[in-house]
């Protein structure tokens, strides 16, 4: 009888403790509740030094479509070699598959007379 009233107390305190609430209210019900100025305020000068410090975010099609190489040159894979392949000489798919330097000026068409 006295190891059974031990266990019911011992299981008692344990499930005391178990359900005790939290001294301080969780953050989001306080920050709801209580209405406060922002603790850190933006000026136009922090956010011009912050927009001046971001990287500038590639064009994620050039990313995919170009590469650069060690010396600063970029890379292109050349044009019609993503289908109607059967009517295409051998050895000209395998120039296709070469890749080239791509320039970045256009070439002039015609002289001028």
């Amino acid at each position: 009888m006295a190891r059974l009233l031990s266990l019911l107390v011992v299981v008692l305190a344990c499930a005391a403790q178990a359900f005790v609430l939290p001294a301080q209210p969780p953050a989001a019900v306080a920050r709801c509740s209580a209405v406060s100025a922002p603790l850190v305020s933006m000026t136009s000068i922090d956010k011009k030094a912050k927009a001046a410090k971001l990287k500038a975010k590639s064009s994620r099609s050039v990313t995919k479509r170009f590469k650069a190489t060690a010396t600063g040159k970029l890379l292109r894979r050349r044009p019609f070699r993503q289908h109607i392949l059967t009517k295409k000489h051998p050895l000209r798919k395998q120039k296709l598959r070469l890749c080239v330097a791509a320039i970045s000026h256009p070439a002039p068409s015609a002289p001028r007379p």
